[in-house]
């Protein structure tokens, strides 16, 4: 699903614009689903992350692939020699569910010349479970946090967080929510000040919705700005930052009584400085795998994570 929603596109103009020389023809583009079911691509369309790009050579001597960003961007550099490509999606990154609108064949077939070009090829995919819905999201219940003033809730010993986002389904009220995140090993508060909705929907694989209050969604993915500043002795000061997140409300509690790990509540936060290079300007993060370029939400251990879509339109 990244993701600072259109910071990929203009961090990838900055990077051909810097200098930097990418003699062998590119091919970008977006993957998105159909949001309203009218069969065209629009920008307001729901973004697909982590699904697998791959393009190779009718030949079958070269191929390479990507995966999708959080806004569903996605950009592969071709040999430099011209040549014919066939681009495909990995079905298994897909919705269980997916159908091929743009392409139909679920293939674009793509000419290419030897260096210099950059072609745009944009997919749009069809699937009751990426209709963009809306939704807002409270969390914590856990651990008193006497710095924020509020129980939170855990993921082991080093991170508590919690706060609301989108409260009452309004992007207006506290200008559209407060999140915190404390580093307990690392001395640092996240504070998420201003907070917009990137997008509610259903993680693969797990029943869809949430229970207690029921919703149609079971994650949200929100993004803004905040602050980042030094506790218990660490005297960084208050550094201005971005931020993505993603919450999912896989179980009702989201933590204790959840037998099935894939039932238990889970949490990614990527804080950074330069909305330009998010991943090399990363100052927080909290994944499974370490790389702020992907989304791998860890279980959260104690609390938990619910979705609402009460007073939603």
């Amino acid at each position: 699903m990244k993701r600072w929603v259109v910071l990929l596109s203009v961090l990838t103009v900055a990077f051909m614009g810097a200098g930097v020389a990418m003699a062998c023809p590119t091919i970008e583009g977006y993957v998105r689903c159909d949001t309203n079911q009218d069969g065209l691509y629009e920008d307001s369309d729901t973004p697909l992350a982590n699904v697998v790009v791959r393009v190779v050579n009718l030949a079958g001597t070269w191929s390479g692939s990507v995966v999708t960003r959080a806004d569903g961007y996605y950009i592969i550099q071709a040999q430099c020699t011209e040549d014919t490509y066939r681009q495909t999606l990995d079905p298994v990154t897909l919705p269980s569910d997916y159908q091929y609108l743009i392409p139909t064949s679920g293939e674009f077939v793509i000419d290419l010349p030897g260096s210099g070009a950059l072609v745009e090829r944009n997919w749009l995919i069809g699937s009751a479970n990426c209709q963009l819905g809306k939704c807002w999201l409270t969390g914590g219940g856990a651990k008193y946090e006497p710095i924020v003033g509020l129980k939170l809730a855990t993921q082991g010993k080093q991170y508590s967080f919690g706060g609301n986002v989108f409260p009452g389904c309004s992007p207006t009220a506290g200008d559209g929510g407060q999140w915190n995140t404390i580093d307990h090993v690392g001395n640092l508060h996240f504070q998420g000040w201003s907070v917009q909705i990137v997008a509610c929907g259903n993680v693969p694989g797990i029943p869809e919705g949430s229970t207690s209050p029921a919703t149609p969604f079971n994650y949200i993915e929100f993004q803004g700005t905040g602050t980042l500043k030094g506790i218990s002795g660490n005297k960084i000061g208050t550094i201005p930052v971005y931020f993505f997140a993603r919450c999912e409300d896989r179980n009702e509690p989201g933590s204790n009584g959840a037998k099935d790990g894939a039932l238990i509540d889970r949490y990614f936060l990527h804080v950074f400085t330069d909305p330009l290079n998010p991943v090399s300007s990363t100052l927080l993060l909290i994944d499974q795998d370490g790389n702020p370029a992907t989304v791998d939400p860890v279980r959260i251990t104690d609390g938990n994570l619910q979705l609402h879509i009460s007073s939603c339109p």
